[in-house]
């Protein structure tokens, strides 16, 4: 129980603060440095807190990774994959309640010249930090989540077979280099309970487009357990 507490904290500490990052500076200049550290520091520390419990997952993809590895049994997979979708919809509907104190702070007042905006209004217009792609776009965000998710899991796959290195410093910072540059193209969730939490709050085509994170997210995580099987021959050690 205490591996499944551990996952489901350990995301809602990502998808909180790194979602949250989103929301919260809506009204001022959103940078993607800014956001991308907020996910990559986000998981760094909660795998510092966590990956000892649990593995540090807090992403079906590497879950699921780590089972074809035959690092996580099937049945914690299960278990894993319930408690981060648990974790990050929880999170979102966190965040999601923090936007009635965040239109009452004195920067969003002063934006709106003291005109009233409702959460509803807010959340339509500047979203919840959910991941979306260009309508007509659907294959090549497919093709571009798969393919970084993939990058993204064989690095964790491979870090953390290894002894005396940083582990969760290096899976922090790398995600946080993926989604610079996935920003402008699918929001980059390499993740698919990042990806569903905020979705199902803002619902529309954030919605109807989670499909892709879905599919691509843990079809990534799936190929890259076989890359990691092929590099981790040389590799005696765990970290």
């Amino acid at each position: 129980m205490r591996k499944y507490i551990a996952e489901f904290l350990g995301t809602f500490m990502l998808v909180f603060f790194g979602t949250g990052s989103v929301v919260y500076s809506a009204i001022t200049t959103q940078s993607p440095i800014t956001i991308g550290f907020s996910f990559g520091l986000a998981l760094a520390v909660a795998i510092y807190a966590f990956g000892q419990i649990s593995g540090g997952h807090f992403n079906p993809a590497v879950s699921l990774s780590m089972a074809i590895q035959k690092r996580l049994s099937w049945v914690e997979f299960v278990g894993y994959v319930l408690a981060q979708l648990i974790g990050a919809i929880v999170a979102s509907g966190a965040v999601y309640l923090g936007v009635t104190a965040y239109l009452k702070s004195t920067s969003v007042t002063t934006a709106l010249s003291g005109q009233s905006m409702t959460v509803k209004q807010f959340v339509t217009l500047a979203g919840l930090g959910q991941t979306n792609f260009a309508d007509g776009q659907g294959w090549y965000a497919f093709a571009f989540e798969l393919v970084l998710t993939f990058l993204f899991v064989l690095v964790i796959s491979i870090v953390t077979k290894l002894a005396n290195v940083p582990a969760p410093l290096i899976i922090g910072l790398w995600l946080a280099v993926l989604i610079i540059v996935a920003l402008p193209i699918t929001g980059g969730a390499f993740n698919p309970a990042r990806a569903l939490g905020p979705a199902i709050f803002v619902q529309g085509k954030a919605l109807g487009h989670v499909w892709v994170y879905l599919v691509a997210d843990l079809l990534g995580g799936a190929l890259a357990a076989f890359a990691a099987n092929f590099f981790n021959k040389s590799v005696t050690k765990e970290a």
